[in-house]
């Protein structure tokens, strides 16, 4: 599986992801290898797809009239109609009827990289699959996973230590050694970084 986009095999309209389950009879270990694939899916093409911020049912970017993806889309399946940015998930504020608006996120650049960049892929870091990218947990100024893999960091801006798997202060982020006498972090791994300025 290499795209959520589904459609009914008989009329054609589009169905979600929710709806193909309904219509199809899996048990319980072939729901969780699809989910599993999913969520593949969504890490692997984070500009196409993206969880309602509301109701995290999975969205298709919409595209304007000229087949340009949009800065904001909105979420059909909730109750109430609400846009929010593309890249932040942030709310959509617009000006006027007729004008195109803007995100309310004023973090919206260090938002939409924290959500869309790779993760650290190499077997032998202390990183492995943490985000390329993390924020300051202080000053959420963006940093970069560097290839010396610390998992502990200094904000270059604002000189905050802290650890880059588990986002705790350097002194009450839980470590051990391992057969290598470096240290690794025991605590969970931080899920990607969401805030709104």
């Amino acid at each position: 599986m290499k795209s959520l986009n589904f459609s009914c095999p008989v009329c054609g309209e589009p169905w979600d992801w929710e709806q193909v389950k309904d219509q199809i009879q899996l048990s319980q270990a072939q729901t969780t290898i699809l989910e599993a694939q999913v969520q593949r899916i969504l890490k692997e093409f984070p500009d196409r797809y993206k969880k309602c911020p509301i109701c995290f049912c999975i969205l298709t970017r919409p595209l304007d009239s000229t087949g340009q993806p949009c800065l904001f889309s909105s979420c059909a399946h909730c109750p109430h109609t609400h846009h929010f940015c593309w890249a932040c998930l942030a709310p959509w504020l617009f000006s006027d009827e007729a004008g195109a608006g803007q995100c309310s996120n004023s973090s919206c650049y260090v938002v939409g990289t924290l959500l869309a960049c790779d993760t650290v892929t190499e077997p032998s870091s202390a990183l492995l699959g943490c985000p390329c990218f993390r924020a300051c947990p202080q000053c959420l100024t963006l940093l970069p996973h560097t290839s010396n893999a610390a998992k502990h960091t200094v904000c270059l801006e604002c000189g905050h230590a802290f650890c880059y798997v588990c986002l705790q202060d350097t002194a009450a982020c839980p470590q051990e050694e391992n057969e290598h006498y470096l240290p690794f972090c025991k605590g969970q791994k931080a899920e990607r970084q969401w805030f709104v300025t």
